[in-house]
């Protein structure tokens, strides 16, 4: 991560090559303060009304505030660092901020779809099986989903990939761009298993729900 700046975020200022133009700055930094500001709003207010309305406790809704908690984390540390960078136009934060930045919208963000995954499943078994899910199988998803985000997101701290400055310097990520097979073999088994077999598992369920309800 040798690109990033360990220096003081004064420095150099003038002599820095910005990537895009100052219009798209201002647009980035309106578009991610938004996001920001709408997503911790927006998460807040459902964690907020489940708490405060016990017909809403549900285990299916608990589903939904674990979403609703990991959106609000992102919220929270991700967006913070993106939208200064947009300001600043560039990171001005040292390595050990865009590891912190990379790990953790990684972790909320498959905390996100993998809870996304149960929540079609929990509507598979209660349409097709016309079985309810009970709090205690709700706890076990949850965790079971943080257990399997944090080995994910927590294997490129231990060598296997690494998180490092994307392109556009405003935020940090997975080194997708690397040809070390090492780095290479983490991608493609990250990819399988935090988007494809999810996304795999929706579609199943759902596929099969329309077909139930059509019957």
């Amino acid at each position: 991560m040798n690109s990033l700046n360990e220096t003081s975020p004064e420095t150099n200022l003038g002599d820095y090559d910005y990537i895009f133009a100052d219009e798209t700055y201002k647009l980035l930094t309106f578009t991610i303060g938004s996001i920001g500001v709408l997503g911790f709003c927006n998460n807040i207010i459902v964690i907020i009304l489940y708490y405060r309305f016990k017909r809403l406790r549900t285990p299916t809704n608990l589903l939904i505030v674990n979403i609703s908690v990991s959106d609000l984390l992102v919220s929270i540390t991700g967006v913070n660092f993106t939208f200064v960078s947009c300001v600043k136009r560039r990171w001005i934060f040292n390595s050990a901020t865009c590891v912190w930045d990379g790990f953790s919208n990684s972790l909320f963000g498959i905390v996100s779809i993998m809870t996304l995954s149960g929540l079609a499943y929990e509507r598979y078994i209660r349409v097709v099986h016309a079985k309810v899910i009970d709090f205690p199988w709700a706890w076990r998803a949850i965790t079971h989903i943080w257990l399997y985000s944090l080995a994910w997101t927590g294997a490129p701290l231990l060598g296997w990939n690494r998180y490092t400055l994307e392109v556009h310097q405003l935020g940090c990520s997975l080194d997708w761009a690397s040809k070390d097979p090492n780095d290479a073999s983490f991608i493609l088994f990250f990819l399988l298993g935090c988007f494809f077999v999810p996304v795999g598992v929706m579609a199943y369920c759902y596929g099969n729900i329309l077909y139930t309800v059509k019957m």
